[in-house]
């Protein structure tokens, strides 16, 4: 048997993790090269997350309210691979994958990001375990 939570628990996890990246500056959702958690790696673009970051969340699901674009990626020659959502003082609040579909964060339009690109996040949700 697998450890699983009630609604009411997961709401209160993604509410507590989300929750995490409001303080006095914005957190970012920040795409990387590659890294950890506990060592991110280099940043290729980095979008704005508003205050707060997240709405309440529901089923377990927290949904990101608006994101604003990076308007002048620093850009990669190398694929994107990692994500994270960190807080305003830099500290990472969460790590995961990105790919092309399938993945964690799913980028569209390939996962090379040129110098100067626009980058842009239409949807984002953060999922306690259940």
């Amino acid at each position: 048997m697998s450890v699983t939570h009630p609604t009411a628990v997961r709401n209160a996890i993604a509410d507590f993790v989300v929750g995490q990246l409001d303080g006095s500056d914005p957190g970012q959702l920040v795409f990387r090269l590659t890294g950890s958690a506990g060592s991110p790696g280099a940043a290729v673009a980095t979008l704005t997350l508003s205050q707060p970051a997240f709405g309440a969340a529901s089923s377990g699901t927290a949904t990101a309210d608006t994101i604003t674009s990076d308007t002048n990626a620093a850009g990669n020659a190398s694929a994107v691979a990692t994500a994270t959502l960190q807080d305003g003082a830099g500290n990472v609040i969460v790590h995961c994958a990105v790919a092309g579909s399938g993945s964690d964060i799913n980028l569209t339009g390939g996962l090379t990001i040129g110098a100067g690109d626009t980058v842009s996040c239409s949807a984002l949700t953060y999922s306690a375990p259940a």
